[in-house]
């Protein structure tokens, strides 16, 4: 049986089958790692492998009633912390204290998965601490972030941090095709996320491949130099707008569209996240000046700022379109030379 951490993270599934063999596994780990990277794929083979009946050349079968309860969610020894909102709380640590206090239901191996660890609040680290510098024999505490930055230095101190490997492209392709995002999507989708959780919420309903469309529209005409652009943000946009992260991928496509114009002139073809649109992008950039297309991107970033600051999506659209507009009417279209 492959398992996905094989797929994802075979140089540290390697290491850890190295520390276990040589009797050298720590009992907190702080994997650190870009959304999708295989942290979560990990730390399952890890408990996986200290579970598994029938270890055969340092892998878990997969298949016996241990690995079977742990690949469903189902094992009473491994228990999983993770945020309610955007936070782990300080009750949610209690939770996993009072666990900490009692022996294996079955045997005297327990694992502990916090996932999101920079979302601890200072509180609920806190009050970790000491659970984490002595857990007692057989317990293993496996901490997941994609911010190492923003978890405690008293934490990181306590465990052994190990930095992923970062994703081969041809992993996170695939990942992607798993999670179901079509073929001439996937470039797109690669400047928003190699998460393939993400990914599949996005592409839920259509909703990725509608926004990627209503975006591409709406460039064209801002490149034109079209005033109706600034309509067709009210007509075309906000209609798809459901939530923040939406807002936030909405912009981020825009951005993606600015820096595939600056490719292309550049003669960086083979980096363009629109591929599809290639042609039809290229001779709309060659309208426009290096600098114009250099300022309209520097303006989306400026934006995006702004919907940080809690402004709607359309404020914030309205007023970029308007800018951008200005930015590419001031010396009237270009041909480059």
């Amino acid at each position: 049986m492959v398992f996905q951490a094989e797929v994802l993270q075979p140089q540290m599934v390697a290491r850890f089958k190295q520390i276990i063999d040589q009797g050298e596994l720590a009992h907190a780990y702080l994997l650190v790692g870009q959304s999708g990277a295989g942290k979560k794929a990990l730390a399952q083979w890890l408990a996986l492998r200290l579970f598994c009946q029938h270890v055969q050349d340092g892998e878990p079968d997969g298949s016996c009633p241990e690995c079977e309860r742990i690949l469903s969610g189902n094992h009473p020894d491994v228990v999983v912390a993770k945020a309610e909102g955007r936070q782990i709380k300080v009750d949610q640590v209690r939770h996993l204290k009072a666990e900490f206090t009692k022996t294996g239901m079955e045997g005297q191996t327990k694992v502990f998965l916090i996932e999101d660890a920079e979302k601890l609040t200072v509180s609920a680290a806190n009050s970790l601490l000491k659970f984490i510098e002595e857990p007692g024999p057989g317990v293993y505490i496996l901490m997941l972030t994609t911010n190492k930055n923003a978890v405690l230095p008293t934490i990181q101190s306590r465990t052994q941090v190990l930095d992923l490997f970062p994703l081969s492209h041809e992993a996170v392709d695939q990942n992607l095709k798993a999670a179901g995002v079509p073929d001439y999507l996937r470039p797109v989708m690669l400047g928003i996320t190699t998460d393939p959780d993400l990914a599949k919420s996005l592409i839920a309903d259509d909703w990725f491949a509608k926004a990627v469309k209503a975006v591409w529209g709406w460039f064209k005409l801002l490149a034109q130099g079209n005033p109706m652009a600034f309509v067709n943000v009210t007509t075309t946009l906000v209609p798809l707008m459901n939530d923040r992260q939406q807002a936030v991928v909405m912009l981020d496509l825009i951005t993606m569209l600015w820096r595939d114009g600056l490719m292309l002139q550049n003669d960086l073809a083979d980096h363009l996240h629109y591929r599809q649109w290639e042609p039809e992008l290229e001779q709309l950039v060659g309208q426009l000046t290096h600098q114009q297309i250099l300022q309209a991107s520097e303006l989306t970033l400026e934006c995006r700022k702004l919907l940080d600051q809690n402004l709607s999506f359309q404020t914030v659209a309205e007023q970029l379109t308007l800018r951008q507009l200005a930015v590419i009417n001031l010396e009237g279209r270009m041909h480059r030379g």
